[in-house]
């Protein structure tokens, strides 16, 4: 008899398993005008695909190999620009233990979805931002509940969504993903990291879960008439070499992405846009406290001065857990810095001609800053 239940239990467990499928996404990520990244994470090990409605199928592949695991990021290029409709698949991996011959069990099988690509010639530009989330779900969740996604061309995570870099990948999406809901099978995800997510030992994880075809957290791109530069401004505590027993190189890191910066505002599609907007974490502002703020300080003293050469209209900050506007020319800027809180959603607007509008909205949909700039 107890051999009988323990069968029993053993072939429950195995039509369990069999019957898993996707346990988070899919999401959009690495977003340009003719491709897109879907990224989803499968309850159980497997094999993953994404259908288009061409008919093309797209394995996940390395090196000539089609590869199985939990976490599933699929490049779908060669798109025209516009509504892309697709759907994600898989296939339970049951046995590696051989290396030649991988048992598979049962398929899934998601939904259609319509992914926009971006688009240079668009006539708008539409995003919501969300930052300092730190891990708060409830909160995020009611924010991103506000999103109207037939108005949004995609969607900035702005650093800090969590709180430190040991998070194992499941931890990760529950909180950086998830509380976006079905949001993200259709709005692509634009991230740079925030100081907390280069802290801790699993920093790769958050480059694995967003991932981007060059570097992971600076870049630009372009949606309609704006076009984008962000950067990753790393540590902002004063002692890090001592908080990572010397295992920082951040000041490399900086400079690195400043002479990136140079050749970037250069390249023709964002140079001539007819806005420039640039995001990232850690704002550059010269603020009197110089201790605290001394990152902020050097990256306003280093980095300002080629945006403003630039041409950049706006910039949008966040860390700070409470909402600051400098105008242009109160601390070398010719353009304004706004700095977005921990309680807010920001939405920006652009349409070819006209003038940015940005509002902010606390989590009951209370609107509770506006400007036009």
């Amino acid at each position: 008899m107890r051999k009988l239940i323990i069968i029993f239990f053993l072939s429950v467990f195995t039509v369990s398993l069999r019957a898993q499928g996707v346990k988070a996404g899919p999401w959009v990520s690495d977003t340009g005008e003719n491709a897109f990244t879907l990224v989803w994470t499968s309850e159980v090990p497997g094999m993953a695909w994404v259908q288009l409605e061409d008919g093309r199928i797209l394995y996940e592949t390395f090196a000539g190999r089609r590869i199985f695991g939990r976490l599933h990021r699929i490049k779908v290029e060669g798109l025209p620009r516009g509504v892309v409709r697709y759907r994600i698949g898989g296939q339970n991996l049951e046995d590696d233990s051989s290396p030649y011959n991988p048992v598979f069990g049962d398929c899934y099988e998601g939904d259609w979805h319509s992914v926009k690509t971006f688009d240079s010639m668009a006539s708008s530009c539409r995003f919501s931002v969300f930052n300092d989330i730190h891990m708060h779900t409830d909160k995020y969740a009611a924010l991103a509940s506000q999103v109207d996604s037939a108005r949004t061309d995609f969607i900035f995570l702005n650093g800090d969504i969590v709180s430190a870099g040991n998070y194992v990948m499941d931890t990760m999406v529950r909180y950086a993903v998830e509380p976006l809901g079905s949001l993200v099978n259709g709005i692509p995800l634009q991230y740079t990291r925030g100081n907390h997510e280069g802290r801790g030992n699993n920093v790769p994880l958050v480059a694995d879960v967003f991932p981007r075809s060059g570097a992971p957290f600076y870049y630009t791109f372009r949606q309609g008439p704006v076009a984008f530069i962000v950067f990753d401004a790393g540590e902002t505590n004063a002692k890090r070499s001592a908080l990572y027993s010397g295992a920082e190189v951040f000041e490399d890191y900086l400079k690195e992405q400043i002479e990136w910066a140079r050749e970037a505002v250069r390249e023709p599609l964002f140079r001539k846009a007819p806005v420039k907007v640039c995001l990232l974490h850690v704002p550059m502002i010269d603020h009197p406290d110089k201790t605290d703020y001394l990152l902020q300080r050097w990256l306003n003293e280093h980095i300002v001065p080629l945006l403003n050469k630039a041409g950049i209209d706006l910039m949008i900050g966040a860390d700070l857990h409470e909402f600051m506007l400098c105008e242009p020319g109160t601390m070398g800027n010719r353009f304004p810095i706004l700095v977005n809180d921990n309680e807010r959603r920001l939405q920006f607007e652009y349409t070819r001609g006209g003038r940015i509008h940005v509002s902010t909205f606390n989590a009951s949909g209370e609107k509770e800053f506006e400007r036009e700039f």
